[in-house]
């Protein structure tokens, strides 16, 4: 199971969703299946399984939850199925029953049941969230997974692990054909040629905001290449007045799964700063707004931005 120890929780730039785990309490909601039938929930109770899904999160989001009928989380359970369905792709639900797969769950020292591990390119991307999880946590932290895929370049939609035999195949589960080869070079680790791939399909669809989306991704992935977030971070605190630290910072913050810390550095940029330099932060302020997309926190920071501005 490579990949998949317990080293990598820790890894830095890990979304925190520890709030998510203490604030945590049963819900209540049915679970339907995604349209035409189709779902994107599976179930796991054997390594080459668990180890087929961890290759799937190399192109799509997938989380990961232990459980087991003595867990009694079938309120829990109703819920991340209708979210995942409903979905439709953007991540893949892969729920493995600890008591069919004890293995599994020794393996990634899962200690209590819940446990849900959201993984994105092979590697997890935060600390396991224990307990159960109500609706509007559920969506939340899918949230923050799905922005942190984006922010890696992974994007588009999953087929569905399995289909009703009379539906019709879902048009809407097929990846974007025109970033596929920019998404591939992300992935590759060759960001300036992504970069260079996304400038050639805005040069055709100029202002498409999933392009500019993608190419910000890209081009705030080669900023950060080869670099600690953390060292970032710090480096920026001990110098406020430095605008390329504030800057990166903000690219570490926001690949980070916190828009908002990276909006609120930015601003504060603006806030004390002119002519160019507070030029050039509001340029990379509307850059990672446009990689974000709609979110309260863009909102938040866009009323920001005009008191700031004006």
């Amino acid at each position: 199971m490579r990949d998949m120890s317990a080293q990598s929780f820790n890894r830095p730039g890990a979304v925190d969703l520890s709030d998510l785990s203490a604030r945590a309490h049963t819900s209540t909601t049915a679970a339907p299946s995604g349209p035409g039938g189709a779902s994107w929930v599976a179930t796991v109770s054997d390594e080459q399984g668990f180890n087929d899904y961890i290759q799937k999160s190399m192109q799509h989001p997938v989380l990961l939850e232990f459980t087991s009928v003595k867990a009694n989380t079938q309120a829990m359970d109703a819920d991340l199925d209708r979210i995942t369905n409903e979905a439709a792709g953007r991540w893949i639900l892969v729920r493995i029953d600890v008591d069919a797969a004890p293995q599994l769950a020794q393996a990634l020292n899962v200690q209590a049941l819940p446990t849900i591990l959201p993984v994105v390119a092979g590697q997890p991307i935060a600390q396991p969230i224990q307990g159960t999880l109500s609706a509007d946590q559920i969506t939340q932290l899918t949230d923050q997974v799905t922005k942190v895929a984006v922010a890696n370049g992974i994007a588009g939609s999953a087929a569905p692990v399995s289909q009703a035999p009379a539906a019709a195949p879902d048009d809407a589960a097929a990846p974007d054909p025109r970033t596929a080869a920019a998404e591939a070079l992300v992935q590759q680790g060759r960001y300036a040629d992504a970069v260079a791939a996304y400038d050639e399909l805005l040069a055709k669809t100029p202002n498409d905001p999933v392009l500019t989306a993608g190419k910000v991704g890209a081009a705030t992935l080669q900023r950060l290449d080869g670099k600690d977030p953390a060292a970032l971070v710090a480096a920026a605190d001990a110098a406020p007045g430095d605008l390329d630290a504030q800057l990166a910072a903000a690219d570490a913050e926001l690949m980070g799964g916190d828009p908002g810390k990276a909006f609120n550095r930015i601003l504060a940029v603006i806030r004390t700063t002119r002519d160019e330099d507070r030029d050039r932060a509001r340029v990379r302020l509307l850059e990672l707004f446009s990689m974000v997309g709609e979110d309260p926190a863009v909102a938040q920071a866009r009323r920001s931005l005009a008191a700031a501005l004006f």
